[in-house]
């Protein structure tokens, strides 16, 4: 599978995308744990460590969507409000935001909602640098 960016739109991502938000509509109250437990599926799949069934390929969508969305929506809010500047490179991959996003999680466990810890990730990992 070739490397997929961070604002690289693609069919595949599309239907995985909404089959993720048909398995969970409530994504704005994910905990950050669940959230960081499909992304080690997702991890571990885009890897090929682990077989490529219908189960961990859902888990695999729902992390891949909820990174994307989550750091779109972040983008958007950085773009719109004064006190929230994130710079994430347009060459940023997917899997490195998945990556980022558990290491995140795992040293800042106080941070329970999924939302809350991506967006506070994104802040620590990709600062704006003299703007």
């Amino acid at each position: 599978m070739p490397p997929m960016n961070f604002r690289s739109g693609s069919i595949v991502i599309v239907v995985i995308l909404f089959a993720a938000l048909a398995r969970s509509a409530s994504a704005e109250t994910r905990s950050a744990q669940d959230m960081v437990k499909e992304c080690r599926v997702a991890l571990d799949l885009l890897q090929g460590h682990i077989e490529g069934n219908q189960e961990n390929a859902l888990l695999t969508g729902e992390c891949i969507g909820y990174v994307q969305g989550a750091g779109d929506v972040s983008l958007a809010m950085a773009d719109n409000v004064n006190w929230y500047k994130v710079c994430v490179p347009d060459s940023t991959q997917t899997i490195t935001l998945i990556q980022k996003f558990i290491a995140f999680v795992d040293k800042n466990p106080k941070y329970t909602l999924a939302s809350t810890a991506f967006t506070m990730m994104l802040a620590a990992e990709f600062p704006c640098r003299g703007k």
